[in-house]
């Protein structure tokens, strides 16, 4: 499943692909700790769902094992 990893940084929003749940939580993780902001994990096979980390945590990584 593809999901895209997007946050706002010091030049304005940008955004990365991952191929996995855990993968992109942990790019998510990554990029919180380094300070950066409005971040969203978005669910490309959900037509684009977008969570914020405690939800992507909570309800798709738990939800979906």
């Amino acid at each position: 499943m593809p999901f895209e990893v997007q946050w706002t940084g010091p030049v304005g929003p940008e955004a990365t692909r991952r191929t996995s749940a855990v993968k992109a939580l942990r790019y998510a993780v990554q990029m919180f700790e380094r300070g950066f902001t409005d971040i969203v994990i978005v669910d490309l096979a959900e037509n684009g769902k977008a969570y914020s980390l405690a939800d992507f945590r909570q309800f798709y990584l738990y939800a979906k094992g």
